[in-house]
């Protein structure tokens, strides 16, 4: 007969057992400390919250496998608000009270900027490694060179603003009706370029003389003949483009270039075009959620016949199981979302090649060092030629010549919209069908919309 006392033991030995069997499922234990590695941005923002969620997939994938050295992932996650001041004080949070070796930080340039000088501080007392997520902008990384011993723990895992020259160069090309890459019966040669009104594009505005680089406007003239008819910035998420797109059509342009980054409305630009005069005008969205199919349903399907940087059509081998897997868990792939996936596992192998994360110093000449060939994007590696702010970015343009791409750099990828939201490739040439290009106008008729 069993008595109160031993029901009571029974009980609690059941409890304890239920509470292990569970904690085990949430999390092997491996008897070792976590690497701590986080993220610092807007957890309400489209252009970061994907980075966070995807970069989460990827720590679960290695956890899975057993880690790193054997070692699990704690993945930390501090919401900056997209403010800069409170960015910074998030920082310091995950460095001195989460222990992180290896934080990253949402790419706007700004925030980069004050987060850097934040690292920089807490190096000697805490060493870490900052990497920031898509910014663009040259001064991220542009000093770590001459201010080496201090800042050789900062990293940018995107391209800096000459780079986008490369990139600025393969879309200009199609005003070349031979081009190689020229979709078939596409080549303007009256364009409107619009430049989102952030520092960001300032390069770009005004040419930047330390490369000898010029103006996208004098590149586009003096290298493809094109006649730039309208070139004006414009406010980000302005939210009523109608007045800019009846003084396009007005120009007679015949290619819109919206010079757009993650944080631009280009589901609100896209929709007013396709109600404007300058609806039969091909348009091109640079940055921004249009780089995935969510931009279909955004739009009402009035982003029809557009152009677009896209990241979930066929870019190399690998992306687009890396795709599939995000997509599955609702994650959207803008390009500096792949970036950040491919981030957690160039980490791995840096670790890996460093023997642990005991010696950050040892781990920063393991990152500079280390190249994953499998990137979503291409080979992830740092670039190493002492260019200012191509010196610790990832390898894509050519510092020496940022107008051309590297062979081995982070690969780009551009598609149309077209009928039922279906994003057909029209770059890179090994997944390109350049004949299945058509017109604005051809493929709204098709689908019988005014």
């Amino acid at each position: 007969m069993k008595t109160k006392g031993t029901i009571l033991s029974l009980t609690i030995i059941f409890t304890l057992i239920a509470a292990m069997i569970v904690s085990g499922c949430a999390q092997p234990s491996t008897g070792k400390a976590p690497i701590v590695i986080g993220y610092v941005g807007d957890v309400a923002s489209p252009g970061t919250k994907p980075c966070m969620d995807i970069q989460q997939m990827a720590v679960e994938e290695i956890n899975a496998a057993g880690g790193i050295l054997g070692r699990p992932i704690k993945y930390v996650i501090e919401d900056g608000k997209g403010e800069t001041s409170l960015s910074v004080a998030a920082v310091q949070r995950m460095v001195m009270g989460d222990k992180a070796t290896f934080y990253f930080v949402e790419g706007r340039t700004e925030i980069a900027l004050a987060t850097k000088q934040k690292s920089i501080e807490l190096y000697k007392d805490f060493p870490h490694i900052m990497i920031a997520n898509g910014a663009s902008g040259v001064e991220v990384t542009a000093s770590v060179i001459q201010n080496y011993d201090n800042e050789k723990m900062i990293f940018r895992d995107f391209n800096p603003e000459p780079g986008h020259y490369a990139w600025a160069n393969l879309i200009f090309s199609w005003s070349q009706a031979d081009g190689p890459n020229t979709p078939k019966g596409m080549a303007p040669k009256k364009w409107a370029l619009l430049y989102e009104n952030l520092d960001w594009t300032l390069l770009f505005r005004n040419g930047y003389p330390t490369l000898n680089l010029p103006t996208w406007d004098q590149m586009a003239k003096d290298k493809y003949g094109i006649d730039v008819v309208y070139s004006k910035p414009f406010s980000a998420r302005a939210g009523m483009y109608l007045p800019i797109m009846d003084q396009i059509s007005k120009a007679g342009a015949d290619m819109i270039f919206v010079v757009s980054s993650w944080f631009t409305d280009t589901e609100v630009i896209a929709k007013q075009w396709a109600d404007s005069p300058a609806k039969d005008i091909q348009l091109y969205l640079y940055g921004g959620v249009n780089q995935t199919h969510d931009f279909w349903q955004l739009t009402g399907g009035k982003a029809l016949g557009a152009l677009t940087a896209s990241y979930e059509t066929p870019i190399t081998n690998y992306n687009m199981a890396v795709v599939t897997k995000a997509r599955a868990r609702g994650i959207p792939c803008q390009m500096h979302v792949l970036c950040a996936y491919d981030d957690i596992y160039q980490i791995k192998a840096a670790i890996e090649m460093a023997g642990g994360t005991d010696d950050v110093g040892k781990l920063i000449t393991a990152l500079e060092t280390v190249q994953v060939d499998n990137g979503t994007l291409g080979p992830t590696k740092y670039e190493m030629t002492k260019v200012p702010g191509f010196f610790h970015s990832r390898v894509c343009a050519d510092p020496n010549n940022p107008t051309q791409m590297l062979p081995n750099g982070m690969a780009i990828g551009s598609a149309q919209i077209q009928a039922n939201g279906e994003y057909v490739p029209m770059y890179p040439g090994k997944y390109a069908q350049l004949d299945k290009y058509q017109t604005p106008a051809q493929l709204r008729a098709a689908a019988g919309a005014k």
